[in-house]
């Protein structure tokens, strides 16, 4: 891999911020909307030539309850799709949160695309050549089809009030998010329901939380949440009035309060904008966040002010590595990292070493030709690159 500066990266030669003059600055923006859209489909191919026509990267997912992204781009072209995708009526009003990119990312960005014929490389925010439209079930995955947002959800709550009703004694914080997310961070007092998926948070409300009187349960095992006790900085609690939620950018939330509500809880809070927003917002010596907040793009982590954090990506099992991860003998670059090194198979391990000799001979994994029509053979000894 190379610096966020400079260096030689797989897919192109280095490239430095000093040497990509005059070039506009790229944004990112997430978002998603909740919306009775049955007729999804036929969005996708519209959607995905606007965004290659005008090199908008990212991931956009098209399901007949809505629609959920995350785009990178120039201003001017990011804001073409936004407002392509909210010309339909049923998606105006599109939750959004945006990030900066810094320059350094942006020299990435911006010199591979003319130096290298497959992409960006993977220290690239984006790939700038390349965006996923794809068409699915949910925008966010629940497994409870009768559970809709657009039905109920609960209370929306502004970052700058957050403080004061996770800090009462009468709310139950949880964090919605799962393990490879909470252990790099989280909001000081949330309880972790410890899911791999967040198709398993019911199943974790059930086992914690009658149905009848949206009261807790007795405890049972060290993740019960009827008592907070065992939670540092936050006393004891019990049989709370109200439970407070949040995840990353607040979609899924809002399933996750729609949810509770169906199973009989009377106040039941999310955090609008997710933790995205509240770092955007809240000054760092007012924040009850620690650590670093996990993202779905190669940024991997953002910290208050929605700057790049520290963390790299496993490129093994998908899971953030910290700088002390990489020190670790169980530390094999695009292969294993000590959360996953145990759970792979020494054939499983082969497999993505190969994937990975792969990305460091050509810059793209399965050879250059992958995903394109090459206009000439590649001679034998060349890296098909320009």
């Amino acid at each position: 891999m190379m610096s966020a500066v400079s260096g030689v990266s797989e897919a192109g030669p280095p490239v430095a911020a000093s040497e990509v003059p005059d070039l506009p600055p790229l944004v990112v923006v997430s978002f998603y909307r909740f919306a009775d859209l049955p007729d999804h489909a036929r969005l996708r191919k519209p959607l995905k030539d606007l965004c290659e026509e005008e090199r908008v990267s990212g991931g956009i997912i098209l399901a007949p309850e809505g629609i959920n992204g995350s785009i990178c781009g120039t201003r001017e072209a990011v804001d073409k799709v936004l407002g392509f995708i909210q010309a339909d009526g049923r998606l105006k009003g599109l939750r959004m949160i945006e990030s900066p990119v810094s320059p350094e990312e942006e020299a990435i960005h911006h010199g591979h695309t003319s130096h290298s014929p497959v992409g960006a490389g993977e220290d690239a925010p984006f790939r700038w050549d390349h965006v996923r439209v794809k068409l699915k079930k949910e925008i966010v995955s629940f497994g409870d089809p009768n559970v809709s947002p657009m039905k109920q959800v609960g209370k929306y709550v502004n970052p700058k009030d957050w403080n004061a009703l996770i800090t009462d004694p009468d709310t139950v914080v949880i964090d919605v998010r799962n393990t490879y997310e909470t252990r790099i961070g989280k909001f000081k007092g949330a309880v972790d329901p410890r899911t791999i998926a967040f198709r398993e948070f019911p199943t974790w409300v059930d086992e914690h939380f009658p149905e009848s009187n949206g009261h807790l349960l007795e405890p049972d095992n060290n993740n019960s949440i009827e008592s907070t006790k065992d939670i540092p900085g936050v006393e004891e609690r019990k049989q709370p009035r109200r439970v407070a939620m949040y995840c990353t950018g607040g979609i899924r939330c809002e399933k996750a309060s729609s949810f509770l509500l169906s199973k009989g809880f009377k106040e039941v809070y999310h955090l609008k904008g997710g933790i995205l927003k509240y770092l955007e917002e809240v000054p760092k010596p007012e924040s009850l966040w620690e650590g670093e907040c996990f993202v779905f793009d190669k940024r991997v982590s953002v910290e208050h002010g929605l700057i790049q954090g520290t963390f790299k990506l496993c490129y093994g099992c998908k899971q953030p590595v910290s700088d002390a991860d990489m020190e670790s003998p169980e530390w094999e670059h695009g292969v294993s990292c000590p959360h996953c090194f145990a759970s792979k198979s020494e054939e499983e391990k082969e497999r993505a070493r190969a994937r990975q000799r792969q990305f460091e001979t050509w810059g793209v994994i399965g050879g250059p030709n992958k995903g394109r029509r090459p206009d000439k053979p590649v001679e034998e000894g060349s890296n098909g690159r320009d």
